[in-house]
């Protein structure tokens, strides 16, 4: 049981690592300017900016790539597809795929973290709470199984799943290995078309509605999967 004491340094570390952020986003050289050149730019869909962005770290490109997916995340409504697209036209089809995923999962891991260590009040600055209701009840329904269902969608935003699961009591590991292995078809698929970018998009519209096509199957027949294959689900 948790005593007064381990309570209070729970919260004081809790609000020295915002502080240190907060710090680090103001005075650290060149992390502001980070921040909003490539929101911006991810906000506007600008690939070619996002890759004139990413090319002009040289050697740090890589890290640029995933820091930039990770930070995403914390974002409403700022799209990571621009990134995996991008990612596959600067690096290539492989190693965009890989950097994207590695992005994709470090930005979930810090949506759950900051939903686990905040709590509701700090989440509702990100995401509406009508939003957050309706993920409620379809993770009380599903459970993991959600979690891995909404990774294969792109079009359910990750950054709602991964706060709301972070207000639940699945374990991070679960919800680390549930993303990992649930967001990788789409990002794999969508770098392969992004190597082309110019010639994707009707590739691009094609994919989204597989992917949503197979999100709804395993949706609908969630019950007689999670049956088959987790038999002593409770």
């Amino acid at each position: 049981m948790a005593t007064p004491m381990m309570i209070a340094k729970g919260v004081m570390y809790r609000l020295g690592v915002l502080v240190i952020a907060v710090i680090g986003y103001f005075y650290l050289p060149g992390i502001q300017e980070f921040f909003e050149s490539g929101f911006s730019l991810l906000w506007d869909r600008d690939f070619d900016g996002l890759r004139q962005f990413i090319l002009s770290y040289g050697f740090w490109a890589p890290m640029c790539s995933i820091l930039l997916m990770t930070l995403q995340s914390l974002i409403p409504f700022v799209p990571g597809l621009a990134i995996t697209i991008t990612n596959a036209w600067v690096f290539g089809w492989q190693y965009g795929a890989v950097y994207s995923w590695l992005g994709a999962l470090l930005g979930a891991c810090l949506d759950f973290a900051i939903a686990r260590w905040y709590g509701r009040p700090i989440v509702e600055k990100f995401i509406n709470n009508k939003y957050l209701k309706l993920t409620d009840a379809f993770l009380r329904k599903h459970g993991i199984f959600a979690v891995f269902i909404t990774r294969l969608t792109p079009i359910i935003p990750f950054k709602v799943i991964s706060y709301g699961v972070g207000l639940t009591t699945l374990s991070f590991c679960q919800f680390a290995i549930a993303t990992a292995i649930g967001q990788a078809p789409a990002i794999l698929i969508y770098s392969v078309i992004g190597q082309n970018l110019t010639h994707s998009v009707r590739a691009t519209v094609i994919i989204t509605s597989l992917l949503l096509a197979i999100g709804a199957f395993g949706y609908y027949f969630s019950e007689d999967i999670e049956r088959r294959f987790f038999p002593d689900k409770e």
